[in-house]
């Protein structure tokens, strides 16, 4: 069967699709693949050529998607979250010839998104086709139109005919080429593993364009069962299509189903609704999964595990009990060979953790433009996932976490999700994700963020002293960072770069203020007793004051007290003072600039006359004193900073900037 031959009943009357501008029927639906495949090659589409897609989940895009793929063309899913700079660069690099814009956060941006995107992606005007709600409905649009029959004949279902994009959550997005047979050996083995359970109606709560919803919705749509695009993910708006529908089946990651259960209308309009939840990407402990068979009362959580290169690999099925659907991903799939192997790609026995590796008809073609040593099937088949695991004794897959991921902490080796587990299971704790972060003696520090509970106090103390009962010293965090929440991709994902660049931010400033609360200096150096030395020392005083942030009257009397000091101690102090030993050190509230040398004490008292210089020190400085050291004074010149000025900032900057460079 080729790939279009999945599509419902072509007279079905039964609902195919509901997105926020109505409804269309099976039949319909068919008809307006056909009817706009037809009209891609009266634009002069040819065999293998690739049609950009980008826009927000709806009927129209359903229609893009099947018609390019029935019209011989490559469909290549851009994610609907990119500006158009992003957006065309991936339109390019996939020479993308067709650009299908439906609604995205660009075009609701700026009426020219779609010219700027062509434009950008080097793409014929004349082939770039108006998909947003605004411009009507395809569906409508090409229902009655003169059909074409399906370009891709048999021998041609292991071409490409989709490209998908990695979701890109520690790394650039790769493009990945997948053959109509790929997905229809996806959309069997999916179905298979549901052993019958799916409903007549679907709520897709993830992108299109990536492969979880899009094989999802294939899966739904093949059987004539009724799938609903909401026009966003939030709460209000899934607990409204679900209840307006019936929706007896979610397909989500964890995020969403967290949000949906606190949603205020959740109990009376969607637990009575729902039977079945398909779920990936998102969940990381047992009990996280737990919790949501909780509160979605009437339903059966899915837990499977795939990747864009290939999905499913496994997954747990509906009859499997909920300890096993809860704290596993399953067990292979259909056509699906499962292997442990380590990193030199030997296989490893049961129990033992290594790289997970799969082969099948599932899989991808490849990257497209990375050369054979960059792609990750080898030349056995295998595609090597780069995730850890371990197989049980029943065949179930145990995932550990990613082989880039493993923390190596002075030659521990720590997978991050058994400490997520640990903290998981703490009172209070919702939400938990460990990474390594830099550290100058152990190679690598365990670090942790966390989100509360609603009703629940943050304290780290109480969580890390729970998590000591229950791990080894050398996996127990070093920190526990306090999140309202993660940041997340558009697939709703964890967004692992921004997490990881904000986490080892707030470390980095944790640092800067244990040092800083010592001083942190900056010049510490001898000068000759010579008149010469004062204005490049005076100078050096002057620029630092104005890289940290003071403002230029504020600088230049900071100059001016440092000049006079100087003054003070080179021409007009005791003989014998020698060298002078200048320091500058900031610290939490204020710049101390210190002077020292083998003269006699130099006395300043507010109480009673003094010298000019005197007055001019006093008049600049926000305190003035001596400190002891073996005997021999100190002189500390103390400078606050100004409100506005952030130390921390500064040097967060200055160790990004030295770091770049």
């Amino acid at each position: 069967m080729l790939f279009s031959d999945y599509l419902g009943d072509p007279a079905g009357d039964s609902i195919a699709l509901v997105d926020s501008h109505g409804t269309h029927t099976h039949a319909e639906f068919r008809a307006a693949v056909a009817g706009f495949a037809a009209h891609l090659h009266e634009l002069g589409l040819e065999p293998g050529d690739r049609i950009a897609i980008w826009g927000y989940n709806s009927a129209n895009w359903l229609v893009a998607f099947y018609g390019a793929i029935r019209a011989g063309g490559v469909a290549v899913l851009i994610n609907y979250s990119m500006g158009v700079g992003d957006a065309a660069e991936l339109a390019r690099r996939t020479n993308a010839r067709f650009l299908v814009c439906g609604d995205n956060g660009e075009t609701k941006r700026g009426h020219d998104a779609l010219s700027l995107m062509a434009e950008a992606a080097g793409i014929d005007p004349a082939r770039c086709i108006d998909a947003r709600a605004e411009a009507g409905s395809l569906v409508r649009s090409f229902v009655h139109a003169p059909a074409l029959p399906d370009q891709r004949t048999p021998e041609q279902d292991g071409e490409v005919a989709i490209i998908i994009f990695t979701s890109g959550t520690t790394s650039a997005p790769k493009a990945v080429r997948i053959s109509q047979r790929a997905l229809t050996a996806d959309a069997r083995a999916m179905a298979a593993g549901l052993e019958g359970r799916t409903g007549a109606s679907l709520c897709v709560a993830v992108p299109l364009f990536h492969i979880l919803g899009l094989l999802v919705s294939f899966v739904y749509l093949s059987s004539g069962a009724k799938v609903c695009l909401p026009h966003d993910y939030r709460a209000s708006t899934l607990v409204d299509m679900i209840d307006a529908q019936h929706a007896s089946d979610i397909t989500a990651v964890g995020a969403v189903y967290q949000s949906l259960a606190a949603a205020d209308d959740f109990a009376a309009n969607v637990v009575p609704h729902v039977h079945l939840c398909l779920i990936a990407g998102g969940m990381s402990t047992p009990v996280q999964m737990m919790r949501l068979e909780l509160d979605f009362a009437n339903a059966t959580f899915i837990n499977m595990y795939g990747l864009s290169e290939g999905a499913p690999v496994t997954m747990v099925r509906p009859s499997d009990l909920v300890e096993l659907r809860a704290s596993t991903v399953g067990r292979a799939v259909e056509g699906v060979e499962l292997r442990i192997a380590t990193s030199a790609g030997e296989g490893l026995p049961q129990g033992e953790v290594g790289e997970v590796l799969a082969r099948g008809d599932f899989l991808m073609d490849g990257y497209e433009g990375l050369p054979p040593d960059q792609q990750p099937i080898d030349s056995a088949g295998w595609l090597h996932t780069g995730d850890l695991g371990y197989l049980d004794e029943d065949g179930y897959l145990h995932l550990s976490g990613r082989l880039k991921d493993v923390i190596i902490r002075g030659g521990e080796n720590i997978a991050p999700s058994e400490v997520e587990a640990e903290l998981s299971a703490v009172e209070g704790v919702r939400d938990v994700k460990v990474m390594g972060a830099p550290h100058p003696i152990y190679g690598e520090s365990v670090e942790s963020c966390v989100q509360m509970e609603a009703d629940a106090d943050f304290d780290a103390e109480r969580i890390l002293a729970t998590v000591r009962e229950r791990l080894p010293r050398y996996k127990v965090p070093a920190h526990v960072f306090e999140y309202d929440a993660f940041p997340l991709n558009v697939n709703g994902k964890i967004d692992q770069r921004a997490l990881y660049a904000d986490m080892v931010g707030r470390l980095h400033r944790l640092e800067l203020d244990e040092e800083l609360a010592g001083g942190i200096t900056v010049f510490d150096f001898k000068l000759k007793n010579v008149v010469y030395a004062i204005n490049p020392v005076a100078g050096m005083v002057d620029s630092l004051a104005d890289a940290v942030g003071f403002g230029k009257r504020r600088a230049m009397q900071i100059r001016l007290a440092v000049e006079e000091m100087l003054t003070e101690r080179i021409m007009d102090a005791y003989s014998g003072a020698g060298d002078i030993h200048v320091k500058l050190t900031l610290m939490p509230d204020w710049l101390r600039v210190s002077f020292s040398d083998s003269g006699a004490e130099y006395v300043i008292d507010k109480r009673r006359d003094t010298s000019m210089s005197a007055k001019i020190i006093l008049g600049s400085v926000d305190d003035f004193h001596t400190e002891w050291r073996e005997g021999k004074p100190i002189y500390c010149m103390d400078f606050l900073y100004d409100e506005y000025l952030d130390i921390q900032s500064f040097l967060l900057k200055s160790r990004e900037a030295l770091e770049d460079a």
